[in-house]
């Protein structure tokens, strides 16, 4: 197996890590979270599944998850724990989105957008490379978007500097 494997991670939380993980989000104490043994790795077992906290922190998952969530999961036949948490953010996104605008978001309209990719021992969701929606096109007049920045010439370099997180800012 290679390093990035997930027999070679290890948990770096603690017992006051767990607690407050458990605390902030809800979890139920009927649920068994504990942390993992010093010699135990990232791996799922019939009776225990992985919980990334980053997910939780960063990522907008909540307890329980929505039906939207569980339908999309059952589509792909993929679980929780198997979701890089940036894919699973970009599930997040699209459900606020659709709510924000029409309500509760359909699974097929999702996979318009997306589909369910390898990331080594992970899977997480990747855009689509199609670009039929490029041909489907109107003119208007630039007065719609007032005060609109001009046009960038997308073969120019583009140069963006890495923000520097404050201390409550910084995931740990």
């Amino acid at each position: 197996m290679s390093r990035t494997s997930r027999s070679w991670i290890r948990s770096v939380l603690t017992a006051k890590d767990l607690e407050a993980f458990v605390e902030a989000y809800k979890i139920p104490e009927h649920f068994s979270p504990i942390l993992p043994g010093p010699d135990e790795s990232a791996e799922c077992t019939p009776n225990r599944i992985i919980i990334y906290t980053l997910s939780f922190s960063s990522c907008g998952v909540r307890y329980p998850l929505s039906p939207f969530k569980v339908d999309l999961l059952r589509h792909f036949g993929v679980h929780f724990s198997q979701l890089h948490p940036l894919g699973y953010m970009r599930v997040v996104h699209f459900e606020l989105s659709c709510v924000a605008v029409s309500g509760e978001p359909p699974v097929p309209l999702f996979c318009m957008f997306y589909k369910l990719i390898s990331d080594g021992d992970r899977f997480t969701y990747a855009k689509w490379k199609h670009n039929e929606w490029k041909s489907r096109f109107i003119f208007a007049s630039a007065a719609m978007i007032p005060e609109s920045p001009p046009l960038r010439d997308p073969k120019t370099a583009i140069e963006d500097s890495v923000l520097v997180l404050s201390v409550d800012e910084i995931v740990q």
